[in-house]
């Protein structure tokens, strides 16, 4: 009974850890949000990757909450089974979201750099 309450209170805390991130509130620190090292190398990526990285744990969260909610009304599944579904939408959503977020951070400092580049070479 108890992953049966547990998994839909994580789909909401999920949504709610999400929502900060996602709308730019938090601040670049070493606790909260995608810490990887592109995202402490500079400030605008820090806000674009974990707004993406916010979004992506929301929805994660929302899918979450309703697979753990929906699932016991469609198919009779043993408890291991169940927990196991919703474990596995945790594990595989975090990981996704974790790389499609890392990627960005790198894709935007390497573009951020590149730009700041040229436009040394452009002011000579």
């Amino acid at each position: 009974m108890l992953p049966r309450l547990l998994f839909p209170a994580l789909g909401v805390l999920l949504v709610a850890l999400g929502w900060p991130i996602a709308t730019r509130r938090v601040r670049p620190n070493h606790w909260y949000g995608l810490r990887v090292p592109a995202t402490f190398a500079d400030e605008h990526v820090w806000y674009e990757a974990n707004a993406l990285v916010g979004r992506d744990t929301m929805g994660l969260g929302v899918v979450l909450a309703l697979v753990a909610l929906e699932l016991p009304r469609l198919a009779l599944l043993p408890g291991s089974v169940y927990t196991l579904v919703c474990a596995g939408i945790v594990g595989v959503g975090s990981l996704l979201l974790t790389v499609r977020g890392w990627r960005l951070a790198n894709r935007l400092l390497r573009e951020r750099r590149d730009g700041a580049a040229a436009a040394v070479v452009g002011g000579r």
